[in-house]
């Protein structure tokens, strides 16, 4: 995701189409966590975008690390770390 941004103007549509997605997955976490709120899943004072924005993030960040070479269980420790910060 990150290589694309040095791509220049030719690769712009691809860019527009990666944030899209991304926006659009953070969207679709950020409704979910609401209803997750109204239904009494969360606490009251949970505030679902920003733990939509944290879940998109580390999800992201992850998706980079794995690239990168992280190994299933480097990963694995994340996402428990992740879900350990969670409400």
């Amino acid at each position: 995701m990150q290589g694309i941004a040095g791509a220049g103007e030719h690769a712009k549509c691809i860019s527009d189409e990666l944030c899209a997605r991304r926006g659009a997955l953070e969207k679709t976490i950020r409704e979910r966590l609401k209803r997750a709120k109204t239904e009494g899943e969360l606490p009251k004072d949970a505030d679902p975008a920003a733990l939509a924005r944290f879940i998109a993030t580390v999800t992201q960040g992850m998706a980079v690390q794995a690239a990168a070479g992280a190994t299933r269980a480097e990963l694995r420790r994340v996402a428990e770390t992740a879900l350990r910060a969670f409400p």
